[in-house]
């Protein structure tokens, strides 16, 4: 019996790390180049490569990286991918991946993002000066009719390798996401790639949730109580 409340107190676990996911997706449903994470079980030929037949370890949570919507902007700065490839950005700890394309110039006229970090070319930082800024689906930066530079754009052969950091950015670590260059891929300029979250699933979801939870409960407390009237039943005799 107290191995069947261990199990379903497990399982009831789960379902608050489900529940994160969900609230956190909810949560930036608005913000611009957000993935959406989703919730899964890992079977053990994930974990171990063998023991089959066991039921499934631990819960774990994957990346969708599908296509959100693309919404205009009409800022030169604000760039969308359509397609598989990245924005290549320098953070403090290395080379991190975004799909967030809402960038400005710093006060070395520098392309950055929103937090100051650089926006990465072919040849290192994209320095832009002049007017009439102009960049091709090629990623090719122009202004005032000078080529100033080319955006550096990566596509992953394992994007489920990559690494989830802060601000909207992916990381790769330990090489293992196949990192390479983004041919197939198309920046839209005076667009914004949204989040690809869905409010109304993620509100199902977390209706599930709940249900699930409680289902648990009601489990729990049967047990408990079966458990109390074995008791006193051993008592009596």
């Amino acid at each position: 019996m107290i191995d069947g409340i261990k199990i379903m107190a497990n399982a009831a676990i789960k379902q608050i790390s489900r529940l994160d996911s969900t609230t956190h997706n909810l949560a930036n449903v608005n913000t611009p180049g957000f993935k959406a994470e989703r919730f899964r079980s890992l079977k053990p030929s994930t974990v171990m490569g063998t023991d089959e037949g066991k039921p499934d370890q631990g819960p774990a949570t994957i990346v969708d990286y599908s296509q959100g919507v693309l919404q205009k902007t009409g800022n030169a700065l604000d760039m969308a991918i359509k397609g598989n490839g990245f924005f290549s950005v320098q953070t403090t700890e290395g080379v991190a991946y975004t799909k967030d394309g809402r960038f400005t110039l710093n006060e070395n006229s520098e392309l950055v993002t929103r937090a100051g970090e650089n926006v990465l070319g072919r040849s290192g930082k994209i320095t832009i000066e002049g007017n009439d800024i102009q960049i091709s689906q090629d990623g090719v930066i122009s202004a005032g009719g000078n080529e100033v530079g080319e955006l550096k754009l990566v596509s992953f052969d394992e994007p489920s390798a990559l690494v989830k950091l802060k601000m909207g950015h992916y990381g790769d670590p330990d090489n293992l996401a196949g990192v390479q260059k983004g041919e197939g891929s198309q920046i839209q300029s005076g667009y914004l790639e949204l989040s690809n979250v869905q409010a109304i699933r993620e509100m199902v979801e977390m209706i599930n949730i709940q249900r699930t939870f409680e289902s648990y409960q009601k489990v729990i407390q049967t047990i408990s109580e079966q458990n109390k009237l074995a008791t006193n039943r051993i008592g009596s005799l």
